[in-house]
């Protein structure tokens, strides 16, 4: 009995010991060398021919342009559905792709048009994706902008997601969430090109649900960033006194409250923003600092003022809530929204009343603001 019972606590000794060698030899074996791998670093998507037609940019580590870093390599694949595309990329290439690096993926304006769901459904729930890649619509052709160069250089896809604040961005968990609630809207950084082929995003493409609507301008862009609360909306040229003014605007502060009115029981919304805008240029030619920062904050606040009420009804006039004018008043005032919820974003959005208020801090560029 005593020598039965010894044998066994050996023999648990010896599992103990064996067991990680086997997990780490095994998982060794499968594991694919870096070399085997096709490290994706951006995903372009266009719909042509009833074929989903993918333009990717690649680190291709058995190619390598130098001892210090790998070959960027741009490959075009397609299929039926984007999981067939994605396949076929490995029967192209003889390397294994590996998505986990992705840093963007990139959607044609026609396909942005027609609907993204099943692409965002798709791309949430592959599990070798992350769910905070950047998303992007690009004019045009999708594929384009993942094969552009300068400089004799390709420009990488991390330049192309870097055009926008990180904190400004959106992500594919972000956007799934909004398009998915009735009462919310999204809109993802629009991709162009200028007159000298270089590749800019200041425009917004806004959505109805899952399906682009509109591209709003650069100032429409910079509004919408600021009633959103995005940390740097970026450089704003405005008119004061018949002089060009450029500020940077930085820390939106927009709350939006709403009330129900008495006389046709219709919600009117109260929008109030805070900002800090730091002067990069001014035509005016004031002797006192004071008397210039009173006068350009006046004519900033009645600049953006203008600028939010117009991109407001650009978009509720959509039946775009973007502003998440529902969800304000469906927390304020649940049995009121309750009895209108069905025609919230068709009838009622469209009719709302809004106020818009702006207070900005004007701080001269260089100069410490204590």
């Amino acid at each position: 009995m005593q020598k039965s019972k010894l044998n066994f606590q050996n023999l648990n000794l010896l599992l103990i010991l064996i067991l990680p060698v086997m997990f780490l030899f095994f998982g060794i074996k499968k594991q694919s060398e870096l070399h085997e791998k096709l490290m994706i670093q951006g995903i372009a998507i266009d719909f042509e021919d009833k074929n989903y037609k993918l333009t990717v940019q690649a680190y291709d580590f058995k190619n390598p342009e130098d001892k210090n870093e790998p070959r960027t390599r741009v490959i075009e694949s397609s299929g039926i559905s984007i999981s067939e595309a994605l396949e076929n990329l490995k029967k192209i290439t003889g390397l294994t792709p590996l998505y986990s690096q992705n840093k963007i993926i990139i959607f044609s304006e026609d396909l942005a048009k027609n609907g993204l769901i099943k692409i965002i459904d798709f791309f949430s729930r592959y599990y070798e994706n992350r769910p905070s890649v950047k998303l992007r619509v690009a004019k045009n052709n999708a594929g384009d902008f993942l094969k552009t160069f300068s400089d004799d250089k390709i420009i990488k896809a991390s330049e192309i997601r870097d055009l926008v604040d990180e904190k400004s961005d959106t992500n594919i968990l972000d956007f799934e969430k909004e398009v998915k609630t009735p009462i919310s809207d999204a809109y993802l950084m629009f991709l162009e090109k200028n007159s000298q082929n270089l590749i800019k995003c200041e425009s917004a493409a806004v959505f109805n649900h899952d399906k682009l609507i509109k591209i709003m301008d650069k100032n429409d862009s910079i509004a919408i960033q600021i009633l959103k609360n995005s940390p740097k909306p970026g450089i704003y040229v405005f008119d004061c006194d018949k002089n060009l003014v450029s500020c940077k605007i930085e820390n939106p502060k927009s709350k939006i409250k709403v009330r129900l009115n008495n006389e046709n029981n219709l919600p009117e919304f109260d929008i109030s923003v805070k900002l800090n805008a730091n002067l990069f240029e001014n035509e005016h030619n004031f002797k006192n600092i004071e008397l210039m920062e009173n006068n350009i904050e006046k004519n900033l606040n009645n600049s953006l003022k203008l600028l939010c009420e117009k991109v407001v009804d650009k978009t509720i006039k959509e039946s775009c809530d973007l502003f998440k004018f529902g969800k304000i008043l469906r927390n304020n005032n649940p049995k009121y929204f309750k009895s209108i919820e069905n025609d919230w974003k068709t009838q009622i959005l469209p009719s709302i009343k809004y106020n818009v208020k702006i207070e900005s801090k004007i701080s001269i560029f260089g100069m410490n603001d204590n």
